[in-house]
């Protein structure tokens, strides 16, 4: 395997350089700066269908809130989150709407309807030059929607596939190495952009078809699944190691390069990609010229995710995730916010999307007990080793505790949202 700790000094830097803690003044009561808003259209969030043998009081409900409360509490003007970047506040608010649809809550569902909307006021549609960036609000949005079933994120979901869809690439448009490039979505928007990547490409993939699955079918839904399958199909053909299951990174256009880290996230996307696909043709749409079945999407992410959970470099020998090139001190001070801190959460996400998807089909039941059981070992481990006891987590997953950052905090919350559905 590629090692990956030279990659993560060359992340990109969009963040600022402030990094401010969490509010360390917690105590379940107002926030300077969080107070709860009333949103700006009327709301009606689904009733809470609550799991068997889970209580919205209970001892796990609380630890998973205090830790979305502590979060929530540094609130910016703009709607943000103070310390971190505009795509890590959207990876955030997506982990409280997963943690409310696991749980069979809508507890944060009018306050996260309140944030988005004065994020959107300051980014229309939640557009930047960065679709990476803007894909993580559009999939945040039917997260959201799952428990407060508003309009409003499927018309914005809607608007940011489509501006995304224009990046693209079309058949015979760009060659590297005698590979097409169709299917890959440009980082960014941006003229000179020369750079197309997996996280990007996965993100649109899933966007396009969980947002299918979502509407009726039209011309558009179908649209949205031909371009989702055929995204995931330059996942598969340009960036993914087979003889591994695992993703690759970045190709770049004009230099013929390839950029083969192999960050935990690149193939925690591609699950969720592939999870999602199958989702719409089992659950909503019929493939119509697919050159895969449902089926062979749902097995390569099976296969991604049972490697995943094992690989050397990625999960330490007890079975906690860490990713050793983005871990600890000599790698990253545990202060600084960086990207690569949140990269291992988002493929805890996308094992639980997984899992839910394999309950809910009732397939894989060794995968789902092994799936259940990683959740579980994340959630043990940062209540065990990575906690100041005041619903604070730091960076290190498999501890210690050293400090809890806004962007420690962030990463959290996957595992906050996991365990809901673990537990269930």
């Amino acid at each position: 395997m590629h090692h990956i700790k030279e990659a993560f000094e060359h992340l990109k830097a969009r963040n600022g350089p402030g990094q401010q803690p969490p509010h360390q003044d917690h105590q379940g009561g107002g926030f300077p700066g969080s107070q709860v808003q009333q949103p700006t259209q009327p709301q009606q969030p689904l009733p809470p269908q609550v799991p068997p043998g889970h209580h919205k009081h209970s001892p796990l409900s609380g630890t998973t809130q205090g830790a979305i409360d502590v979060f929530m509490a540094s609130k910016q003007p703009n709607g943000e989150i103070g310390g971190i970047g505009y795509w890590q506040t959207a990876n955030g608010y997506t982990c409280i709407a997963l943690r409310d649809a696991w749980s069979g809550s809508n507890r944060n569902a009018t306050l996260l309807r309140d944030r988005l909307s004065t994020v959107e006021s300051h980014h229309k549609h939640f557009i930047n030059e960065f679709n990476d960036d803007t894909l993580w609000w559009g999939n945040c949005l039917l997260d959201a929607y799952m428990t407060n079933p508003d309009p409003y994120y499927l018309e914005n979901a809607r608007k940011i596939w489509q501006h995304v869809k224009r990046s693209m690439l079309l058949p015979g448009q760009a060659k590297v190495r005698d590979m097409d490039m169709a299917g890959a979505v440009m980082w960014t928007t941006r003229q000179n952009e020369e750079q197309v990547n997996a996280i990007t490409t996965g993100l649109f993939s899933e966007l396009s078809a969980r947002l299918a699955l979502l509407q009726k079918p039209s011309r558009e839904t179908a649209e949205m699944l031909d371009v989702a399958e055929k995204s995931f199909a330059w996942i598969e053909r340009c960036r993914y190691r087979s003889n591994e299951c695992i993703v690759l990174d970045t190709i770049k256009l004009r230099s013929q390069e390839c950029v083969d880290w192999t960050f935990t996230y690149c193939t925690g996307q591609a699950i969720a990609a592939a999870t999602a696909i199958f989702a719409a043709f089992s659950f909503g749409h019929q493939s119509t010229h697919s050159n895969k079945s449902p089926h062979e999407y749902l097995s390569l992410a099976c296969a991604m995710a049972r490697k995943a959970i094992c690989r050397n470099g990625w999960v330490e020998q007890d079975g906690t995730l860490t990713e050793h090139g983005a871990y600890g001190k000599g790698n990253h001070e545990p202060w600084k916010n960086d990207d690569a801190v949140g990269f291992k959460s988002v493929l805890l996400r996308s094992l639980a999307k997984l899992l839910k998807v394999l309950r809910d089909t009732n397939q894989e039941p060794d995968l789902q007990r092994q799936l259940t059981e990683f959740i579980k070992k994340q959630f043990d481990s940062l209540q065990q080793r990575n906690t100041n006891g005041n619903h604070q987590y730091g960076p290190w997953w498999a501890g210690p505790m050293e400090m809890p950052t806004s962007h420690s905090q962030m990463a959290a919350l996957d595992v906050m949202a996991a365990i809901h559905l673990a537990q269930q």
